[in-house]
């Protein structure tokens, strides 16, 4: 090797050697990070807290950041635990990640700690494993996917209780209301709210659980069936009326057997899904909320409908259609109390299995009820 060569690396370093000196010579450079610097521009994302940061900001991240340690074997590119903030490089909408953040705040998992490095008391009586974040995450997206069935349900009770004031010619034009609510519902899954996800991370449950896409397709369907029913069905009789509240009750009662296929399927162990050893929906506590889902429509919502109907329903065009909404918190709670059955069942709960059996007799006989009035009420037409 000739001389020159062997004297190139050395020149190489003193060049780097020089170029350092000749970039500080006036102090830090303007790009570069001072812990503390005022002027250091904060990330524009309205939800985040943070300074300006290139990498996502993940559930995991910041528990290692509020506990004051990493993981060792921690990889943020298979980091697949909610995002909290997607970077402050982010170019689309900024998504408010909830009560992740509130939770993530408030640490209740013992020995945890804050920013900074003070260790936290636990909150009396917190369960650490509902904190996990991955089951907050799975919990986040299968409440998502059953939204469209809620959407059907809450649209044609309105719509129901709103036939009270109009003839049936006019209340029929708003049944598309429930279908196109059940459509938007189904779009902003796929869209916005899949894009809060890991990327695949929806479509990877849903595939591998194929009854779920037969139900995302079933809700839509059941809340068009109204409309394509009362667009055929011109009216003219009291019967008429009966049976297009009838089709409401259906289409609600569609869009149940939709939600339990969901709720019933999401508790199926897919192994890349298992969250130390056990699945992502802790199934007592998945039973437990059907349960406070059927006991709050029935205590807040149906008293309100009953009260409407038994104060103000004989100053309205059609008193009796209270009945027609009635019927449809009644078909809504016994989905609820169906699947409560199924699930407490399967986890061997004999308490609230025999809650939700009870509970399902008494809401079944409301619903015949309602179905008889509908069936010997004689309508107003115009």
């Amino acid at each position: 090797m000739s001389a020159r060569g062997e004297g190139e690396p050395w020149r190489l370093l003193d060049d780097i050697d020089r170029l350092v000196d000749e970039t500080m010579r006036d102090g830090e450079p303007r790009s570069g990070y001072d812990f503390g610097d005022p002027a250091f521009p904060d990330c524009p994302n309205p939800y985040c807290d943070e300074t300006w940061h290139g990498l996502a900001i993940t559930t995991h991240m910041y528990r290692m950041r509020l506990r004051g340690n990493v993981d060792p074997d921690y990889d943020h590119r298979t980091d697949d635990s909610p995002v909290l903030c997607p970077g402050s490089g982010h170019l689309g909408e900024w998504e408010d990640p909830g009560v992740l953040w509130a939770e993530l705040r408030n640490p209740r998992e013992e020995g945890a700690q804050d920013c900074d490095g003070h260790e936290v008391e636990p909150e009396a009586g917190a369960d650490a494993e509902a904190d996990d974040p991955r089951k907050l995450q799975a919990d986040a997206m299968w409440m998502a996917v059953t939204r469209p069935a809620t959407v059907v349900w809450t649209t044609t009770l309105l719509v129901a209780l709103t036939s009270m004031f109009l003839t049936p010619v006019h209340w029929r034009w708003l049944t598309p209301a429930i279908g196109i609510a059940a459509l938007v519902a189904i779009a902003w899954l796929l869209g916005s709210k899949r894009r809060r996800f890991p990327p695949g991370y929806l479509r990877e449950r849903l595939c591998a659980r194929p009854e779920t896409l037969f139900a995302l397709v079933l809700m839509p369907v059941a809340g068009w069936l109204p409309a394509l029913w009362c667009w055929r069905t011109p009216m003219h009789a009291s019967r008429d009326v009966a049976d297009a509240y009838r089709v409401l009750l259906i289409a609600c009662a569609l869009a149940g057997v939709a939600h339990a296929i969901v709720q019933l399927s999401r508790i199926r162990r897919v192994p890349r899904e298992m969250v130390d050893g056990a699945g992502e929906t802790d199934l007592s506590k998945h039973s437990t909320n059907m349960l406070a889902l059927a006991i709050l429509w029935l205590l807040l919502a149906l008293p309100l409908v009953l009260l409407l109907g038994l104060t103000f329903g004989r100053l309205t065009y059609q008193p009796d259609a209270v009945w027609a909404a009635t019927g449809v918190l009644a078909v809504t709670m016994v989905c609820f109390l169906l699947e409560t059955a199924v699930l407490a069942r399967i986890n061997r709960d004999s308490s609230e299995t025999v809650i939700s059996i009870l509970l399902f007799f008494a809401v079944k006989a409301l619903l015949l009820w309602s179905l008889h009035v509908l069936g010997t009420t004689h309508f107003a037409l115009r």
